[in-house]
């Protein structure tokens, strides 16, 4: 029955793994944003409304509105790696995607009105994952997985997890933590069929019920 516990346990750590992921992805997007240049096309035979290209090659290509306010970036970089930039009418992020330099991940990142990064999905080793972010920042919630099993975390606004869910292998649990993320208490059902709670006592003690 411990085992469930730890294997929950780990899950949970795959899917900060992925979230870190969704992170270094979104500061990749403000790093190729910064090395974006205007990219200056000539040869239009009837103006720059009309002209046509059958290749372009460039290491970033800013697109603007008629009023010269940026709408799309896109970028490359060797030692940072490949990345798009949509903006809002107010010129702030609303969505970025993008693919590290060492291609192990991808990710995606949506922000709010206020260009604030408020969900983050991606790639991790071949694993996916989600992640919710409040208005300030903080982790809300976090999912994914595998073939090892999949997760849900929900943390309060301090990003301390309060409620974890796991299945692997047939086996499934329920976890709820303090306001310190120490576990306290959970409900489990094994593949074999056997149902138990588990809650830590006065003393510290895990209890199986």
């Amino acid at each position: 029955m411990q085992s469930s516990v730890q294997e929950i346990a780990k899950l949970q750590t795959r899917l900060d793994r992925i979230e870190r992921q969704n992170s270094r992805l979104k500061r990749i997007m403000v790093v190729l944003t910064l090395l974006l240049v205007p990219l200056f096309l000539l040869g239009a035979k009837q103006g720059a409304n009309d002209a046509q290209f059958g290749q372009i090659t460039a290491t970033g290509i800013t697109i603007r509105d008629a009023s010269g306010m940026e709408l799309i970036a896109i970028g490359s970089d060797k030692e940072q790696g490949s990345g798009i930039s949509i903006f809002n009418k107010a010129g702030k992020r609303a969505i970025t995607l993008g693919i590290p330099a060492d291609g192990k991940g991808s990710g995606i990142m949506v922000a709010d009105a206020e260009g604030r990064g408020r969900i983050g999905m991606g790639m991790d080793e071949g694993i996916p994952g989600i992640a919710l972010v409040d208005e300030k920042g903080a982790k809300i919630l976090a999912m994914g997985g595998g073939g090892e099993g999949y997760g849900i975390l929900i943390n309060d606004k301090k990003e301390v997890q309060r409620i974890g869910l796991g299945y692997k292998n047939g086996d499934a649990g329920i976890m709820l933590y303090d306001e310190k993320g120490e576990y306290i208490r959970g409900m489990f059902r094994q593949k074999d069929g056997l149902n138990y709670f588990s809650h830590i006592d006065a003393d510290g003690k895990e209890i199986f019920e």
